[in-house]
Order: structure tokens, then sequence, then C-alpha cells
């Protein structure tokens, strides 16, 4: 069977062979079942009328030479290689990479047809591995006139065909517009200084070393599934960094937290030690061989950080500009990592925006950049896979300049932060010149993660977001989930004041909205209302996410039963929340 879908965007032959770029190295953004994926072999080739969905029929693939096997068919059909050329066909081997570690991987031939501007997906999985990743029928994307027409070669309609039809071909044309209308970023690619396939491997290892028993200890108010996870991931990129075959290397977490990140180091044989202004519960519970100082950090006593090979800034908030100060004033060969959070300036107040027309995010790490280059370093640019939105990391090893003006651009630097906030980094005996006051965090530190907003304020937003979302939907057929708004359209809605409460708050009204995800659903930068989930949903994700088989259902009244104005869709016997008024 042929299904045949067209677009009505019309799109032009680059941006429909970027959209596809995406596609092949990004799969998990439309497959939430993938994590990512490796290309074993990429090829660039000479055009031929090789029927690739019917002579691949002919090919079995084999896990233990899986590299082998592109190379093996090319041979013996005498395709020719050429070097890379944007104009010649091209054809790749690409290995899927389940979330779940211990599923079957799939993996799939794909051929880029550049003279008729088509790409089609084969399925080359051995057959005793039984794979759900990815279609197991052949399909193809192309580009007729300036519409994107999905084909697909399989007797029968399954999930699949229904998957590619609403969901991958709509990903298609959005990125085809999104690209001829985006702006630079400052990095597009995930994990680009460290092998994927490694990282995919040594991250489901400590993930099994590590993770789950931290997960079932934790001691702390925050989400472990979050935070636990997220440590790991970055631990995994550093290992990698580092590299296996190197000697072990020394490092400094500043601002260390929960101490985590420091103890899988350790663990895993590197010498290192965290500092942060408050102890938390969980640095009772590691060996006694992993290193965490409770201290406050200040530019008079930086100093203190110089025998070591990494200074490593993990959202370490007010001392974040100063991490790559640190690495460059220690020594020539001092190297770090740094991943941005919140935005602050080198005196410890907030950083405010200079430009409207970009999120503080990106203007802070554009001012981070700076401030590395300004230093000295080559700085490298990086995006992390982990939980958090704030994913954009600087790893500076290398230097601008040689070592023997190292001494020259310390004191570059130097007269570069007392210009900017009249602190002398000279010695640490120097106190007599005026200097502004350094704002270091509370070591009392007060949760801002919504969940101890008045809740009045909570409910005036909650209200005042889903009836703006069922504004003009039609309440008189099905239940309605009402519109999907996008978040920086509903922050225009709340009140000033109502506002001024949620900016003292991480993550602001994302936040919120994320907090109360049994009403709300966000995703990609929009909301709408959740549809209710049932008792057994609502166990079977707390299980797989959790692992507990002891769960017991939280008992509150409804939202929707309460609130919406076609009540709840559910039956009160299956709903997860009660259906009874709420007080």
């Amino acid at each position: 069977m042929d299904d045949d879908s067209a677009s009505c965007i019309k799109v032009k032959p680059n941006l429909f062979w970027q959209s596809i770029n995406i596609l092949i190295t990004k799969p998990h953004v439309v497959n939430k079942r993938l994590w990512g994926c490796t290309i074993l072999n990429r090829y660039y080739v000479q055009d031929n009328d090789i029927s690739w969905k019917n002579e691949l029929k002919n090919w079995q693939l084999e896990i233990v030479n899986k590299k082998q096997f592109l190379d093996d068919i090319l041979k013996n059909k005498q395709v020719k290689i050429v070097g890379e050329c944007k104009t010649e066909n091209e054809i790749l081997l690409v290995e899927l990479l389940p979330k779940s570690y211990l599923e079957s991987h799939a993996f799939q031939i794909i051929y880029k047809n550049k003279s008729v501007t088509q790409v089609g997906f084969f399925d080359v999985t051995p057959k005793e591995n039984e794979q759900n990743l990815c279609p197991t029928f052949s399909y193809s994307f192309s580009l007729q006139g300036d519409e994107v027409i999905l084909k697909t070669f399989s007797e029968n309609v399954t999930k699949s065909h229904q998957w590619l039809q609403s969901t991958v071909l709509p990903q298609v044309l959005k990125w085809c517009h999104e690209i001829s209308t985006k702006q630079v970023q400052i990095c597009n690619e995930s994990l680009a200084l460290v092998p994927n396939e490694e990282y995919y491997t040594k991250y489901n290892e400590l993930k099994l070393t590590y993770g789950k028993e931290m997960v079932k200890i934790w001691p702390e108010c925050t989400d472990p599934t979050k935070f636990v996870y997220e440590d790991i991931a970055i631990a995994t990129y550093l290992l990698l960094l580092w590299g296996t075959d190197t000697n072990p290397q020394s490092f400094v977490d500043i601002g260390c937290g929960n101490g985590l990140l420091v103890y899988i180091l350790s663990m895993e044989g590197h010498t290192g030690y965290g500092v942060d202004v408050r102890k938390r519960k969980i640095w009772d519970l590691y060996p006694n061989n992993i290193n965490l100082k409770e201290t406050t950090v200040t530019p008079s006593n930086m100093h203190i950080f110089s025998d070591v090979d990494w200074i490593i800034g993990n959202h370490s908030d007010e001392l974040t500009p100063w991490i790559p100060v640190i690495a460059a004033q220690n020594s020539y060969k001092s190297n770090f990592f740094l991943l941005p959070c919140c935005a602050y300036n080198f005196d410890g107040t907030k950083y405010r925006r200079q430009n409207s027309s970009k999120s503080q995010y990106t203007e802070y790490l554009e001012y981070v950049r700076k401030v590395c280059d300004n230093c000295g370093f080559e700085t490298e640019v990086d995006r992390l896979k982990i939980p958090s939105t704030k994913r954009i990391c600087f790893i500076g090893r290398k230097r601008t300049y040689k070592e023997d003006e190292h001494e020259k651009f310390v004191a570059c630097i130097q007269y570069m932060i007392s210009n900017q906030i009249g602190l002398s980094m000279n010695n640490e005996t120097d106190q007599n010149i005026e200097t502004k006051e350094f704002k270091t965090r509370d070591p009392i530190e007060r949760v801002r993660n919504c969940t101890q907003l008045d809740k009045n304020i909570t409910d005036s937003i909650i209200t005042c977001i889903s009836n703006y979302l069922l504004d003009g939907c039609n309440l008189k057929t099905n239940w309605s989930k009402g519109s999907s708004v996008a978040i920086h359209e509903l922050i225009k809605l709340l009140p000033s004041d109502k506002l001024k409460a949620l900016k003292s708050e991480c993550g602001g009204l994302q936040t919120l909205l994320r907090n109360n995800h049994h009403i709300f659903e966000v995703r990609n930068g929009c909301v709408n209302l959740r549809y209710p989930r049932t008792i057994d949903e609502v166990k079977n994700h707390t299980r797989s996410k959790k692992n507990n088989d002891g769960l017991k259902m939280q008992i509150k009244p409804c939202w929707f039963y309460n609130n919406h104005p076609q009540g709840c869709p559910l039956d009160s016997s299956v709903c997860s929340f009660l259906h009874k008024k709420s007080t």
C-alpha cells in the first residue's frame, strides 16, 4: 500500500534536506522510545539504479559485524564511493538506541537520492532481534514541486503508519518552517565533544551502578528522579571528556550542592572535592573518602583552588562568571567545565537582560561565553542530554596565547574584574581597596520551586489560565482540553502582583504549571489542559519511574470535576482523583 500525504507549506530543496538531516541525526525528537542514534557508516555514492527496498531483502545484518554490513553491500553491488559532496547521493547505516537500555536496538539503511530529492528508510534489523523502535516496513519522504510527500510500503495499516502520518511528517514540515526563519543559536548539536555511542553505554552503566540505589535513599526534598540522573549524565560527560586512557584528573566542584557529582567522579577513580555554602543531608550518607566542604566562596578566597586540573561549575549560581576566571588564574594548564543556570553578575547580583529581543538565558550564555573568551580560553560549547532546559555548557581546555604570556594575561583579567566591580585579585591580603560588596548566597536556602507560593496566588493563576485556554472552545459536544497556547502569551494575562510573585521563583510560570501536571500539559513551550488520567494510568506511570509496586494513591478532589465547565470526562470509579466538591 502506498500512503501519500502532502503539506500545504511551500518547501525548497535546501530546507527539505536540512529537515531530513535533523530527522536522521535526532530521531529521538519525534520518537519518544529512543535515546538517540549512532551513524555507523556514511558514504557518498554516485547515482545508481538499485532498488534498495528490494535489494536489502537479500541481506542479513550481523550485530557482531554491524559496521561491515553496508561495506559488503556496496562492494557486492559495485557502487562507486566518492568524496564528500553535497550534490552526490548519500547512504547511511544508522543504529537506533532505545531509552530502555535492555531493549533490542534497531538498524536502518537510509538512502538520500539527491537527483530526485527523495530519502528512503529501510529497516535492516536482524529478524531474531524483535524491535519496536521504528517501522519494520520501508517508507520515504520526497519533495515534489514544493510539497513534502510521505510514502509507505506495506500491505497493512498499522500504528506505525499513523505515527509517520500524524507525528513525523508534521515535524519535518515544522522544521522546514523553523529553519527558514530561525536565528543563529549558540549551540546546535548535543554531545558534540564526546563519542555518542560510548556516552550511551557509559551513562547506562552509571545508572545501574549508582542511580537506583541513590534514588532509593535520597533524603533531600528535591525530586531524585531529576537530580540523580542529571548528575549521572554530567558525570558521564566529564568522564568521557577526560578520557579513559589519561591519568586521574584532580578537580573541585564549586557550588557542589548535593555532592553527587563529586561522589561519582571520585568513585570512578578521579581525585577531587566539592564546596558549597550549605551542607546537605545526603553528605552524611557518602563514604568517608568523599571530600565535601561547607564554606562560603568569595573573590577574596578563590586562590585556594589552585591545586586542581579542573574547575567545575555545575549550576554554580553567583559564582558562574568566576569559574573561567579561577581556572585562568590558577595556571596555564588549568581547565574548566561550566554549566550556567541562574544568571548572576560578577558582584553576585542578578544579571539583567539588555536586549529584549533575546531570552534572558540566551543573552546570559552570550555574556558568559564572552567572559570565557576574555580569560584567554579557546571556549568550546556543547549541549548536554539532561532533564533540564538549561543544558548548554562551556569547556575551557586550550588557550589562545602561549604559556610564556600567562602572567600578562592574568594581569589583564584582574584589570577586567577591577573595572567591572572594583575588586582587586592581586592577593588575599589586599583588603584596603574600595570594593563593591560581593553578594553571596544565604546558607539558609528558601525553596523557590513555586511549591511554597501562597495558595490563593496559585489558585488564581490556575483559574486565569484554564479559563483562557477554554475560551471560545466548543463545550457542547466532546469534552474539551481547550486551546494550546504559548507560555509567553499566557504570561501577558497575569496581573503585575502575580507576576512579581512568580519572578522570585525558579522557573516562573512554567514551573508552576508543571507542578500542577494533573491539570496542565506543557510541551514544546505550549500549554493545554490535560485529559484526566485513570487510576491504572497513574499507577503504571509511577511504577515505571520509581519501580514502586507498593504505591498508595494520593487522595484529593478532582480539579476537573470541580472546575471544568464540562466536569470530569471519567467515571468516578476510574478517575485518579475523588469526585467530590472541594472545600
